[in-house]
């Protein structure tokens, strides 16, 4: 019986999963830290945008309802200065209700080392949401 060669096939076979465990655990992570930013963002956009409360509504009724308007233009020029920004590929219109501001973001992770074993599937999408509230100051 002849078995010459079978440990090369072996080793081959596991540098091939080894490979790809790499490419799994690089790639997962690169997502992770992708939507760590997003959300850190969106968060960020989200409290700016929360700050901007209709005075003059809040004068006559008592309740807090955001100004719209302001809360849009702080959370787009709060986006605008983040450090990460490149890392948007989407801003979602601010959703507003009432006192509350929701800003969704969303981005892509280019996969590198499992691209050779998806064949250029292209990149996986990621969406992050943050949301604030306004309250009145103590």
């Amino acid at each position: 019986m002849n078995e010459r060669g079978s440990i090369t096939l072996w080793v081959l076979g596991l540098t091939v999963m080894v490979l790809f465990l790499g490419g799994v655990s690089l790639d997962l992570w690169r997502a992770f830290e992708v939507r760590q930013d997003l959300a850190a963002m969106a968060d960020s956009a989200a409290n700016a945008g929360a700050s901007r409360v209709d005075t003059d509504a809040y004068r006559a009724s008592g309740v807090l309802v955001l100004d719209e308007r302001a809360a849009r233009d702080a959370v787009d020029a709060n986006l605008d200065t983040q450090q990460d920004a490149g890392k948007i590929t989407t801003r979602l219109a601010p959703d507003i209700d009432g006192a509350v501001i929701s800003v969704t973001l969303e981005g892509e992770v280019d996969f590198t080392l499992l691209n050779i074993f998806l064949l250029g599937r292209g990149p996986i999408g990621i969406q992050a949401t943050g949301t604030a509230e306004a309250v009145p100051a103590p």
